[in-house]
């Protein structure tokens, strides 16, 4: 029996986010294939569902920062990287990245890597002047988004050779519950035509547009509602906008959910405006539960939607454009169905969960095998 391969992640943390879902969905597709996965979590932030959903797959430690800066942290997690032993390290977000690379490197780590997820555009510059004193040390760096390639290279110390490509991958399930019973839920009736999206209510992610092209659908069909399904530090002044725009009645916040994938089958249109992306992975889910989808036309979204054929995209910011795009969608039902399938046979034949880790495994497998050529030792 092939020994298991120990794997140290290391993530700023374990709340809700994109960069966490993918961790959920990565962690046991590797268990599965050879590895003991340990996570460490920067911040004290750890959301229940994630923990459950790693719990059976990896053992999960939360340092929390006043632990990790004062110290008692760092020496801890260098002793566990050491002791365990830890074979392969990966990093994931800004914090992680900086602590999590220097660690492996200064613990003897054979192989490190790192992880970016989207052109990190507001990340402070101190972040960046740390970032290219640290890249060096990854063996490469793993990016979701060709389009944020160029912008590491410029601002994040990368270098071209580090340059690996793997894509998120998405999970095909079925919904659990009834659509009416979600509906009923979100207290939006059966005849309702139902306008979502699932995100973060971030800046990056664009809700006011959505929010401003709602009013202006709602004048052709009367009988639509919105739920904004996430939370985030935007959601205050979300409320303000609806609110502004006279159209609160008919937008639900309906905060974090466990249920997205019953959401999904519940809705009639996915729209995603963001300003700026990585790969999203409610967008891929939305795909993978067959609704028709619109987004922005940024970054890695041009990998998962193609105009009028798996999706539609607008311009980033454009609220006329974005409601102009939502209407004719609408107004074309079997058209919409249509486009769903296609996107649904887009993900499925390109964006696999199990591509995406047999990618990662090959990947650290290999870098293991190069650590132990250089060095002409056997793997630890």
């Amino acid at each position: 029996m092939q020994k298991l391969i120990n794997l140290a992640i290391f993530i700023d943390d374990l709340g809700v986010g994109g960069t966490q879902n993918w961790l959920t969905l990565l962690v046991p597709a590797l268990a599965a294939r050879g590895f003991a996965v340990r996570v460490y979590g920067m911040r004290a932030i750890a959301h229940p569902e994630i923990l459950e959903r790693l719990a059976p797959y990896a053992e999960v430690q939360i340092i929390g920062e006043g632990r990790l800066w004062a110290g008692p942290g760092l020496l801890r997690l260098a002793q566990e990287l050491r002791t365990w032993p830890a074979q392969v390290v990966q990093t994931a977000l800004p914090t992680s990245d900086m602590i999590g690379r220097l660690l492996a490197w200064l613990t003897g780590v054979p192989a490190i890597f790192s992880t970016i997820r989207g052109r990190n555009v507001d990340k402070p510059s101190w972040q960046r002047w740390l970032d290219r004193r640290t890249a060096h040390l990854a063996r490469a760096v793993v990016f979701n988004d060709r389009e944020a390639v160029p912008f590491a290279i410029r601002h994040e110390g990368i270098r071209a050779g580090q340059v690996v490509y793997i894509p998120n991958g998405v999970s095909i399930t079925t919904a659990r519950r009834p659509p009416g019973d979600v509906r009923r839920e979100l207290q939006t009736s059966a005849e309702a035509t139902v306008l979502a999206t699932v995100a973060r209510l971030h800046p990056s992610k664009g809700q006011q547009y959505l929010l401003r092209a709602f009013r202006l659908v709602r004048e052709r069909y009367p009988g639509a509602v919105l739920w904004l399904v996430g939370d985030g530090e935007c959601r205050a002044a979300l409320e303000r906008e609806a609110d502004e725009l006279g159209i609160t009645t008919f937008v639900r916040f309906a905060g974090t959910r466990r249920d997205v994938r019953d959401i999904l089958d519940a809705i009639d249109l996915f729209a995603l405006p963001s300003l700026w992306e990585g790969m999203p992975n409610a967008l891929m889910e939305a795909m993978a539960a067959s609704r028709p989808v619109v987004a922005s036309d940024v970054d890695a979204i041009r990998e998962l939607v193609i105009h009028g054929k798996t999706g539609w995209m607008v311009r980033p910011g454009d609220a006329d454009a974005l409601a102009r795009c939502m209407m004719d969608i609408l107004a074309d039902p079997a058209r919409a169905a249509d486009i769903g399938q296609a996107g649904l046979r887009h993900v499925r034949e390109h964006f696999s969960l199990d591509g995406m880790a047999d990618a990662y495994a090959a990947l650290y497998r290999d870098g293991l095998k190069d650590a132990a050529l250089r060095v002409g030792a056997p793997l630890r």
